[in-house]
């Protein structure tokens, strides 16, 4: 028998047949009610529970972090893919908060985290993955995916992360695909009222937020068939805070012939984020062999974002002081400074808000060697941000003791509670609206075949229609006196100035100067239009200001209007191949019909005229890939696959802003010396691709263990960059525009090697069964153009303590992650380069079975709160290389701590 066709009638969830086409997923029941029941091992390693765990250990395996372990590892194990999950304890018992921090527990992935959260996700050293849930796209407004971070981890069953792909899953993208799984009605065996409430701790913002998550579903016979619904929703907020001391990242020439940053700064990240979020699902199985159901989706996203900068300047001081420099070097790192050149900063207050909804049916009728499976799913998203600005500066005359090596300074003789001390300096405001939808059919069939190599035939149909659409304007209005009008107290502005809540809590650096006078956030968000008719009564702004204030919200830029439509479809067929009981594989193509449809504006010398462009590609996707059974136990995959990521729309926006031409050209001389100067988008790129080369070789020991070693080969090419673009119009004449091109090519390189496993065993002593371990490494070699990529660790590895024995549970984990190259600039005769160093985190979570129906439990996050750390490098005027501490971000710690119950 095909290992494949035993994963498809085994699991709880049928997960294996729900990754490879979400219609084909047919659930069966659950021996324990709300436990996600693990997938029946295949026939040839049945005897591995009997050769490495007792009897009496049996009980032990199915419960809790054991079962979540299983599950994974079948997933992994049986999948025809290169694929790592995460699966989740129990109803709500993911790791973590959000699903993007769940993620980078996985190998290969690397994340970076803001905001008390991970807000950018890469896997194996790329962004462009596509996301999916429960198999179907999914995206969020105009964008291509969705953020993982607005995945709640209590409404989730399983995360999974499909580092090679198959002819039957929706394209992925350059760097695979990530897949949210949600639960079923007939996941469980009847009736479960099951949920949590928690409440969360942040350090550095010192507030006490609710979560809650809230399970219901049943399941009845019904005219001799069985009927299922099941309803979750959860609701987590998080005020959060990150503390962030800097550098310029310019190195000026200062007193006595030195060298140093002229420019310290501190800025806050602030906020309050709130999530609600909702499911339901319906299932229903008349006869066996046929299943009907219909699934819904809601995710909110509510984010207050109160982030201020205080700017302090080193230069242009009276007097030079107690100056300190490296030894044998001009490089200054301390010193005092006397009256520099004024300080200032911003206080902005934005709230950003997305909805996004997503409604699918489908079914699956099984009539023997034939499987008919269909879905047609339905998106519904929109996004909206508007943020207002308030600019201000301090009147000059006090005394700055700083240290550029930390970086950290104190004001003497200011005080920070005067109005005084502070002038109002500007008012900015942007407003953006991005919205999507999309219609997705998809038809599949699969045929077991009487033969002894190709045993069975698969091909598929998916069709979609997208539509895009994103507007965004933004304006400014200064008052600098020196240009007009004279200085303006903020007494006068008609918003509320406070001493806001400090940051660097738990650590020792910038202890003399840590708050300062602002707008308070709701003063902003409430007195818009009051602020708006202030700026207006002033009078002319100066020189930097840009675009028109009336007390109406910012004007759309026609240039930055677009609206996309994009239709694809797609076929597939793919075959399975059997060679004895040693080798299996899959063979397939895809390929896929795009058609987009782009309608802008080009803004000539501030006229506009609409542009609209229309394009048209097939994209042919082959993938092969073979599992080699060396053993029961031991197997090695191959595979070849080639992925792409097609642009993003905004990328493709056809709109383009050009002025007014820049100077006189000569005859014969330089054609582009009067060329007018522009930037927009590029209606004519096209997707970006890998061929992908993977290798792994995987070893079960134990129902819950395995070890298993990857290498990986992407070779990229048709990168998207912004470059010049030099043409000459037959009506405008000469152009010189900035936009997104497709020019490079590249490679990573990589290897990852893991391994999961509880002790288990009875060859170990009694009190340490109770103990496991989870380890993975992932190294990377990385270059585009001869250059490595920005942001992207050549080296990240996981550790996790695991312990599990009677009431109590327990993980301690360990993330980290090599340095990273941020930049590369050239300027002038300076080669700038910036590389930071994220920071290791350790986390520990615990929970405690008071009895069947109710748990205690807790978590905490970033317990030792070291900094984030980027580093910059400067030969600024052909002097010796100076290197300075760019920054240091020092990020939430949370602490939680709740009920689990279930009934």
């Amino acid at each position: 028998m095909r290992l494949k066709s035993v994963v498809l009638c085994s699991t709880s969830f049928a997960a294996l047949a729900l990754v490879a086409s979400p219609a084909a997923a047919q659930p069966v029941d659950q021996t324990e009610p709300g436990e996600q029941q693990a997938q029946e091992t295949p026939a040839d390693s049945t005897d591995l529970t009997a050769e490495t765990e007792t009897a009496s250990d049996e009980s032990i395996v199915v419960t809790g972090l054991r079962r979540s372990l299983q599950s994974a590892q079948n997933i992994k194990r049986n999948s025809d893919q290169i694929i790592d999950g995460i699966v989740a304890e129990d109803i709500g018992k993911l790791p973590d908060i959000a699903v993007s921090e769940t993620a980078a527990r996985i190998p290969g992935v690397q994340v970076t985290r803001r905001g008390g959260e991970a807000d950018t996700v890469l896997v194996r050293g790329l962004p462009d993955f596509s996301t999916t849930y429960n198999g179907r796209e999914i995206f969020t407004a105009e964008r291509r995916e969705v953020a993982l971070q607005d995945f709640p981890s209590a409404n989730i069953a399983a995360l999974e992360v499909f580092k090679t792909t198959t002819a039957d899953l929706v394209e992925a993208g350059l760097a695979g695909q990530v897949n949210v799984r949600s639960r079923r009605p007939f996941d469980f065996d009847g009736f479960q009222f099951a949920g949590s409430v928690w409440a969360l701790h942040t350090q550095q913002a010192g507030e006490w937020n609710p979560n809650a998550n809230l399970l219901v579903t049943n399941r009845w016979e019904v005219g001799g068939g069985e009927f299922g619904i099941l309803a979750n929703a959860s609701y987590t907020e998080m005020d959060y805070l990150d503390s962030e001391i800097s550098n310029t990242d310019f190195i000026a020439g200062g007193p006595a012939g030195s060298r140093f940053p002229d420019i310290q700064r501190l800025f806050y990240r602030s906020g309050n984020r709130v999530r609600p979020s909702a499911n339901i699902a319906l299932q229903y199985r008349p006869a066996p062999g046929i299943e009907i159901y219909a699934e819904g989706l809601y995710q909110g996203f509510r984010n207050k974002v109160s982030d201020r900068l205080w700017t302090q300047p080193l230069w242009g001081g009276a007097s030079y002081t107690n100056l300190v420099f490296r030894d044998g070097t001009d490089l200054l790192s301390s010193g005092t400074v006397t009256s520099p050149f004024r300080a200032d900063g911003f206080q902005g207050g934005t709230y950003n808000k997305t909805d996004t909804f997503q409604g699918a049916i489908g079914g699956r009728y099984e009539t023997g060697p034939l499987n008919l499976t269909a879905d047609i799913a339905r998106t519904h998203s929109r996004f909206r941000g508007s943020t207002a600005s308030v600019d201000y500066r301090v009147v000059p005359g006090y005394t700055v003791n700083w240290d550029n090596e930390t970086p950290e300074f104190e004001l003497v003789n200011f005080d920070a509670t005067n109005p005084a001390n502070y002038i109002f300096n500007g008012f900015y405001e942007e407003a953006q609206v991005s919205r999507g939808d999309d219609w997705q059919f998809r038809l599949d069939a699969d045929y077991e075949l009487d033969n002894s190599v190709f045993n069975m035939l698969e091909a598929g149909v998916r069709y979609t229609t997208r539509d895009a659409h994103r507007e965004f304007g933004n304006r400014f209005a200064g008052f600098d006196e020196r240009y007009a009008g004279g200085p303006i107290p903020i007494s006068s502005v008609p918003l509320d100035y406070r001493l806001f809540h400090s940051g660097f809590r738990g650590t020792d650096v910038q202890s003399g100067f840590t708050t300062w006078l602002a707008p308070t956030y709701g003063s902003i968000r409430d007195n818009l239009e009051e602020m708006r008719q202030f700026v207006i009564s002033r009078g002319p702004p100066d020189p930097r200001s840009f675009g028109v204030f009336t007390t109406d919200p910012p004007a759309p830029n026609p240039a930055s209007v677009y609206d996309a439509t994009e239709n694809t479809l797609a076929g597939y067929v793919q075959a399975r191949l059997q060679f004895g009981e040693v080798v299996d594989g899959v063979i397939g193509l895809r390929a896929v019909r795009t058609q987009t449809q782009l309608n802008g504006t080009a803004l000539v010398a501030n006229v506009p005229t609409p542009i609209d462009s229309d394009t048209e590609y097939t994209d042919w996707l082959p993938n092969i890939s073979a599992r080699v059974h060396i053993s029961p136990r031991l197997q090695l995959r191959l595979s070849a696959t080639q992925t792409r990521t097609r642009p993003t729309f905004e990328q493709l926006n056809p709109s383009v802003n050009v002025g007014s031409p820049s100077g006189t050209c000569t005859p014969g001389g330089d054609p582009f010396a009067c060329a007018r100067i522009g930037s927009g988008g590029n209606p004519n790129l096209r997707p970006f691709t890998s061929n992908n080369y993977d290798a792994s070789l995987e070893y079960y020991f134990s129902r819950v263990g395995f070890i298993s070693g990857a290498v990986f080969w992407r070779d990229l090419e048709g990168f998207i960059q912004n470059q010049e673009i030099r043409t000459i119009d037959p009506v405008l004449g000469p152009l010189i525009i900035s936009g997104p091109v497709n020019t490079s090519e590249g490679s990573i390189t990589g290897a990852e090697v893991q391994l999961s496993t509880f002790f288990d065993f009875e060859w170990v002593p009694e009190l340490l069964r109770g103990f496991g371990v989870q380890a993975n490494a992932t190294w990377l070699d990385h270059e585009v153009d001869d250059r490595r990529i920005f942001g992207v660790s050549n080296f990240a590895y996981n550790l996790v303590g695991m312990y599990e024995r009677g009431p109590i549970t327990a993980r301690l984990s360990w993330n980290d992650f090599g340095g990273r190259l941020e930049t590369i600039q050239n300027r002038g005769n300076d080669l700038y380069i910036e590389r930071s160093d994220p920071a290791g985190r350790l986390d520990l979570s615990l929970s405690f079975n008071v009895n069947d129906n109710f748990t205690v439990f807790g978590d905490w996050t970033n317990i030792l709160g070291d900094p984030f750390r980027q580093d910059l490098s400067s030969a600024r005027d052909g002097a010796p290389r100076s290197e300075y501490v760019r920054y240091l971000r020092y990020e939430e710690t949370t602490v939680s701590a709740g009920i689990r119950f279930r009934f």
